[in-house]
């Protein structure tokens, strides 16, 4: 009777029921099919909102030219209308924007593919990796880019690797005396533990000169042991070996050089590594080149990461130079191990034993 006295048909008439019939009541309020569908259509609006303002990168106070450049990016996979509609862009707009736009030649659209990769492998290496090992991490992705190529994307990126900006400097008028040099500068050996090197460096905590010392198997240029003291004895060169003996399974055959720094050339500490059977090599006086690899060491550390801090307390210097032996033994590729890890030398060499 309803449908003939209003002329609707019968279907419009039941799809109108059973849209606002009450499906739920809860707290008094009665919510319908239609309610349903309005917060379920809400609800993807909300989504696809959020998924386009985390993906642009872009919020509401973001500058027009980021804007376009993120609808630019997205339109693939948005519509423009919503895309437009969700960073508060008028069509218009947009669409005067892609038509101005000029078609980007292939040089630039490879120069933008390698861009975000090029500053997130130098963010994830604390910026201390330049365009050399940059490239060789991109080619472990599969992409060839020469080291031209990349340095001139960090340049235009502003991305500058740390620079040494502290050094220190010590003098002595101690009198030499003259020990036997065993490796001559020889810094390539055929396995692990065969020679180690030595060095000490010096950093400030507040005002007090605190030292660095490191030890250095000269295979895979792993670091073995460290230590941090505000008194670099010979006991605590000694300290500093008997840990990395131990660590290394106590090796026969072994070498130990350095340079002929007091602690080094202490009676203690010749007769304690005469003890454990360790042939003991100097370095000539003068000749920092003898102890190269040490130097090396210090020198990269200092340059990517000690040069850039300041110090208050000796437990923050010492998470420091931990942190940096870790990424420089298991992060750090190396030019002498055809760009490996020092770990990943060490660990390769040890599987061609087994």
């Amino acid at each position: 009777m309803l449908c003939e006295r209003f002329g609707i048909c019968k279907s419009t008439a039941y799809n109108w029921i059973r849209e606002y019939s009450p499906v739920k009541r809860t707290k008094g309020r009665t919510i319908t099919a239609n309610d349903y569908y309005q917060l379920e259509r809400e609800n993807r609006t909300l989504r696809t909102e959020n998924e386009i303002f985390r993906r642009s990168g872009c919020s509401l106070s973001s500058p027009l030219a980021e804007k376009l450049a993120a609808i630019d990016r997205l339109k693939s996979d948005f519509t423009v209308h919503m895309l437009c509609k969700t960073l508060d862009v008028l069509k218009s707009t947009y669409y005067h924007h892609a038509l101005r736009s000029p078609v980007k030649k292939q040089h630039e659209l490879v120069d933008d593919e390698l861009r975000p990769l090029i500053k997130q492998m130098f963010v994830n290496s604390r910026e201390r990796f330049g365009a050399q090992k940059i490239k060789f991490c991109l080619q472990q992705q599969g992409k060839i880019v020469s080291r031209t190529h990349i340095s001139r994307l960090m340049q235009e990126m502003g991305l500058v690797c740390k620079q040494l900006r502290l050094r220190y400097f010590s003098t002595t008028n101690r009198k030499y005396k003259v020990y036997r040099n065993r490796i001559q500068q020889k810094f390539m050996t055929e396995a692990p533990n065969m020679v180690w090197v030595s060095d000490i460096t010096h950093v400030y905590v507040k005002d007090v000169l605190y030292s660095i010392g490191i030890i250095v198997d000269l295979y895979a240029r792993f670091v073995v042991a460290f230590d941090i003291a505000d008194v670099a004895d010979a006991a605590f060169v000694q300290r500093m070996f008997d840990d990395a003996f131990e660590k290394r399974g106590r090796p026969a055959g072994l070498i130990f050089h350095s340079d002929q720094g007091l602690q080094y050339t202490a009676f203690d500490f010749r007769k304690h590594l005469r003890q454990l059977k360790i042939k003991q090599s100097f370095s000539n006086p003068g000749t920092p080149l003898d102890n190269a690899v040490a130097e090396s060491f210090f020198s990269c550390m200092k340059r990517e990461e000690l040069s850039h801090n300041y110090y208050d307390e000796p437990d923050e210097l010492r998470r420091t130079v931990a942190d940096y032996v870790d990424f420089f033994n298991n992060m750090r590729p190396h030019q002498k191990n055809g760009m490996l890890t020092p770990s990943e030398a060490e660990r390769i060499f040890g599987d061609s034993k087994n």
